[in-house]
This record gives C-alpha cells, sequence and structure tokens, in this order.
C-alpha cells in the first residue's frame, strides 16, 4: 500500500510542475509574441523632426473630447508635458 501511495505522491508532483511548467512556456510566448508585435507596429519607436502626429482624441480642460483630426488644415500646435513623477 506505501508503494501505490508514493507513486500517487510522485504522480501529482509531475503533473504540477509539467503545468506550472506549460503556463511558464505560455507566458513566455504571450510576453515575447506581445514584444515583437508592439515594436512591429512603430511602439518604442522615437518620433523624428517631419513625421505626422498619429490620430488621437483626448479630452480638454472642460471635458469636451479633442481630436487632432477636427484642427486638420489649421496648422495645430500640439504640447505635451510628460510628468515622470506625478
Amino acid at each position: 500500500m506505501g508503494r501505490k501511495v508514493a507513486e500517487a505522491r510522485r504522480a501529482g508532483r509531475l503533473r504540477r510542475r509539467r503545468r506550472r511548467w506549460v503556463i511558464t512556456v505560455l507566458a513566455l510566448v504571450v510576453v515575447i509574441g506581445a514584444t515583437y508585435l508592439g515594436w512591429n507596429a512603430g511602439w518604442g519607436r522615437a518620433a523624428s523632426v517631419g513625421d505626422f502626429a498619429p490620430p488621437f482624441v483626448l479630452p480638454d480642460q472642460n471635458g469636451r473630447q479633442v481630436a487632432l483630426a477636427d484642427y486638420l488644415g489649421q496648422n495645430p500646435i500640439v504640447l505635451f508635458f510628460y510628468m515622470t513623477h506625478t
């Protein structure tokens, strides 16, 4: 009887180890895939002089939605203050 219990415990440990391994591999595939897709989509690339601004819609100080497309042809200036310590 003791031998069967030991084998069952060992089989349970192997199943748990295999499950952790599969979850780890899947997580790595997701992270690597997301990184690959992100770099190919242009994420992580700094803007250069002459680049077009990407289309966006953001709320203004009064809560109204403002789109960059609303100002097409009017030479808008976009100021962005990147706050790192907020």
